[in-house]
């Protein structure tokens, strides 16, 4: 399947490749909520702020009880520099799980930290286990390097999958600097020198 292969591409770090093919499936299926989402998450991560939220909005207007939708929108606005929009989307998500995620970087991002601070140790004492790839990037988003590296490896001992999203996700930005970055990279195979060495190639389907 087309998504399938754009999120692998997303995984090797080739975002203009993954938008390409998750933009050729939007404009075969405008209504498609599952590729509409995964465009959204996509822009998002390549800096397309005002064009993910526009894509997530418009899964929220097809299926407005989608799960992460919210969040996700939540995240293009943080992103963005909007903390009181993201805020408010993030109080609206549905799923208990990605809500606890965005609300300490929301709060982070409004100056409250006594907020993101609870926010976060609540996150932790009940996702410890499922989420520490998330909570590593909490972390990163919240400038404290020394945690997310500290999660980032829970995340490698727990065989938490969304750290195959690793490369993209620009909520890790804050750290990219970080002397311990590209040797994590590289321990996880993600490293710029060894993705350049992966060869996959899809185009993307013709218009009719």
């Amino acid at each position: 399947m087309l998504s399938n292969s754009a999120a692998l591409l997303q995984s090797f770090g080739r975002l203009d490749e993954a938008l390409a093919l998750d933009e050729a499936i939007v404009r075969r299926d405008p209504v498609n909520v599952s590729a509409l989402y995964n465009l959204g998450r996509y822009q998002r991560m390549a800096g397309r702020f005002d064009a993910a939220i526009a894509s997530f909005r418009t899964v929220l207007s097809l299926a407005p009880g989608r799960g992460n939708a919210h969040a996700e929108l939540g995240n293009a606005l943080l992103l963005k520099g909007d903390a009181p929009g993201a805020l408010a989307e993030i109080e609206q998500e549905t799923d208990d799980g990605w809500k606890m995620i965005g609300l300490p970087m929301a709060y982070h991002a409004l100056g409250r930290k006594a907020d993101s601070d609870a926010a976060l140790a609540a996150l932790i004492a009940k996702y410890e286990k499922d989420s520490p790839y998330n909570i590593a990037y909490v972390y990163a988003y919240r400038g404290e390097a020394d945690e997310a590296f500290e999660w980032l490896d829970k995340a490698v001992e727990y065989g938490d999958p969304g750290i195959g999203d690793i490369v993209g996700e620009n909520l890790f930005d804050k750290i990219h600097a970080d002397p311990r970055w590209l040797p994590f990279l590289r321990k996880l195979g993600k490293a710029p020198e060894q993705l350049a060495k992966i060869e996959f190639k899809v185009t993307p389907p013709q218009e009719k």
